[in-house]
């Protein structure tokens, strides 16, 4: 049960979508400038990808963190300050009955690092690409629709 529903007006699509922003901006605003080596790399993409998953709605979470902008001069002490052109992001968050894919990639044309929406999948989305029946009996009809098919061939 979500307490603060109340709290928002808009649909579970949005919600969903609000709520991976939350987490791609908490990587952003709490990791950058955390120093890394090649060696911490994976144990840093773990973390990201932990401290997104124990949050609400999460499904899914994944961190990457390029490899070859840790092999660039590292300085006198041998580690860099991780920055938004080197890490990238991705989540699922399910609210109500839609899930949210979206994600955060340095874009190179924009010089930025951006955050992003993937797909909305919804209950809504999937019955009108189901021609407006419920899933269930749209994959009934199809696949007795596909069963004749055979049948008469």
């Amino acid at each position: 049960m979500d307490r603060a529903r109340k709290h928002f007006s808009c649909t579970d699509s949005e919600r969903a979508v609000f709520e991976a922003g939350i987490k791609l901006a908490m990587v952003y605003h709490q990791f950058v400038g955390v120093p890394v080596t090649r060696a911490s790399a994976r144990s840093l993409e773990k973390a990201i990808a932990e401290a997104i998953r124990i949050q609400p709605w999460v499904v899914r979470a994944r961190a990457r963190i390029e490899r070859s902008a840790l092999r660039r001069s590292a300085g006198r002490y041998r580690y860099r300050a991780l920055d938004g052109s080197m890490i990238s992001v991705d989540v699922v968050t399910r609210y109500g009955d839609a899930e949210a894919h979206c994600a955060m990639r340095y874009v190179g044309e924009l010089g930025y690092p951006l955050m992003f929406i993937r797909r909305v999948v919804s209950k809504e989305s999937r019955r009108a690409e189901l021609g407006g029946r419920p899933a269930r009996a749209a994959l009934r009809g199809r696949a007795a629709g596909s069963a004749d098919d055979r049948i008469r061939q």
